[in-house]
This record gives C-alpha cells, sequence and structure tokens, in this order.
C-alpha cells in the first residue's frame, strides 16, 4: 500500500509491483503511474488521507507512506504500525529495508546506508557495477563446477579450500574467461593434481553456452 502519487511514491511502485500488488492511494498521480495502471501492473484508488487510510490499510502487508507531506507521511506511519502492517519509509529507517542491488546471477550484492544517504547507496551501486562484469557470474559457475570435482577427488576439505582459493587467485583464469569459459576452466584444472586433473578432463564445461569469443 503506497501514499503519494509523486515521483517517489512511483518509483516504490515500480519497484514492488515486480513482486506483489500494488495499490496507490493519492488524489493526483505522476504520469508514470497512470501509465503503469493502464498496463494493469498497480491499482489506483482516490483517498482523503489520513482518514481514509484505515481501510486501506486492512490486509496490506507493507505500507509505504511517500506524500510530499512528512507530518502526513508520519501519522500514516503510526496508522500502519498500529494495525500491524510493516512500513517502509522514505526518509529514515522502518521495519522494511530497501537496498540497491546489483545482479550477476548467481552473484547478488545489496547495499544500504539504513536510510542515511540513498544517494551514497545509488552511487556505491554504479561504481560497483563497473567492477562487477559479466566475469564474475562466470567464475562463480566455475567454482561450483570445480567444487563439485574436487568434493569427489579430494577428502580433506582445507586441501579443496586452498585450490579453489589458488584458482580464484590466479589472474590468468580471469583473463581467460573473457575468451572463452573452456579455457579458464582448464586453466583452473592445472592447479590440481595429476591425479586429481583425471575427473576435470573429462568434464564438460559446456563451452557453447558460456563462449562469447
Amino acid at each position: 500500500m503506497i501514499f503519494g502519487g509523486g515521483d517517489v511514491g512511483e518509483r516504490k511502485a515500480r519497484l514492488f509491483s515486480q513482486y506483489a500488488k500494488v495499490t496507490v492511494a493519492s488524489q493526483d498521480y505522476s504520469p508514470g503511474l497512470l501509465k503503469m495502471a493502464e498496463e494493469g501492473a498497480i491499482e489506483l484508488v482516490k483517498a482523503s488521507l489520513p482518514s481514509g487510510a484505515d481501510d486501506l490499510l486492512r490486509g496490506a502487508f507493507i505500507a509505504i507512506p511517500a506524500t510530499s507531506d512528512p507530518a502526513l507521511n508520519v501519522q500514516l506511519e503510526e496508522r500502519a504500525t498500529k494495525m500491524g502492517v510493516l512500513v517502509n519509509r522514505v526518509d529514515g529507517v522502518g521495519e522494511v529495508v530497501v537496498p540497491s542491488v546489483i545482479w550477476r546471477d548467481p552473484v547478488v550484492v545489496a547495499i544500504s546506508t539504513i536510510g542515511k544517504s540513498p544517494a551514497l547507496s545509488k552511487y556505491l551501486r554504479i561504481r560497483l557495477e563497473e567492477v562487477l562484469d559479466e566475469r564474475y557470474a562466470d567464475m562463480a559457475r566455475l567454482l561450483g563446477e570445480m567444487r563439485v570435482v574436487l568434493k569427489e577427488r579430494v577428502s580433506e576439505q582445507a586441501e579443496r579450500k586452498r585450490i579453489l582459493w589458488e584458482i580464484i587467485s590466479d589472474e590468468e583464469v580471469w583473463r581467460l574467461l573473457e575468451e572463452s569459459y573452456e579455457k579458464a576452466y582448464k586453466r583452473a584444472g592445472e592447479h590440481v593434481t595429476p591425479d586429481e586433473r583425471d575427473s576435470l578432463d573429462a568434464g564438460d564445461p559446456q563451452e557453447g553456452l558460456h563462449r562469447r569469443d
């Protein structure tokens, strides 16, 4: 349940509508919210606030007071809390904190300043996105495949850990990930002793799925 039809309410609606049914209550709506409603992504309701808030909060899981009036937002938060509805505040820390997220499947990095500075969270996300390129996703897959093989071939956990750390620290593996997953996989296999390497040589790193050259 989002209260407020401005830019902040629209930003929240775009995020939460990916995961849940979203209703936005306001007297006026941004063009973006109107378009989202036309597309069926959200529901818009006209409401007098805070008097009409209680009816809208019944059955809600998360409430987001996002009006342009800070005092009204406080009232809406208090009503939601009394009704047992979680609150995501737009100007501080509530029960629900939404971090900035970087997806490099299967790598996920969440960044939050605990409501102190959304601008800094955004800045950090932009800077980290420059560093966390596709190689990190490929490295995660490579280490996962190597881990399966090592569990079968190396009995001691400490030794498996040492080998995996050598692979992730090998700059040549990182470089080869830019060219071919198969080449990087073979380079990673060089960190394994000859007896342990037999199963790696027989493995299929699914070259066609991962190659980018």
